[in-house]
């Protein structure tokens, strides 16, 4: 059980929910093609208004997605590869030894009816 749970600490919820939204999801591919950028340029082809984007963009840096460099007047947002890279490496590190703790429905008893499920039946 130790091993599961040292693995379960990998899962950033802050992270994952970063990443399952699809205008920030939108804005992650546009930082990738056009390098740093200010919330203007980010917006620019968005449905959002600039403030949404600008929570959003908040949201990607709070979860270590981006980082923000302020240049006068303006912030620019960018990708953090290395840490992405390393964030998802270590998910991967972690779930490696899931493969052999979570075996979908090879042999498990459920708790309320203790029907034993085995590996091909119906």
């Amino acid at each position: 059980m130790a091993m599961a749970e040292a693995a379960l600490d990998v899962f950033d919820t802050r992270f994952f929910k970063a990443l399952c939204e699809p205008t920030r999801v939108e804005i992650m591919r546009k930082l990738v093609l056009l390098g740093a950028c200010d919330v203007g340029t980010i917006a620019g082809g968005l449905a959002q208004d600039r403030s949404v984007i600008s929570r959003h963009l908040a949201v990607l840096e709070r979860a270590g997605i981006c980082q923000t460099r302020k240049i006068g007047r303006r912030v620019f947002y960018d990708i953090d590869g290395p840490h992405n890279v390393a964030k998802v490496a270590s998910i991967l590190d972690a779930m490696k030894p899931m493969a052999e703790l979570c075996k979908p429905f090879e042999e498990f008893t459920h708790q309320d009816t203790k029907h034993q499920i085995k590996k091909g039946a119906a």
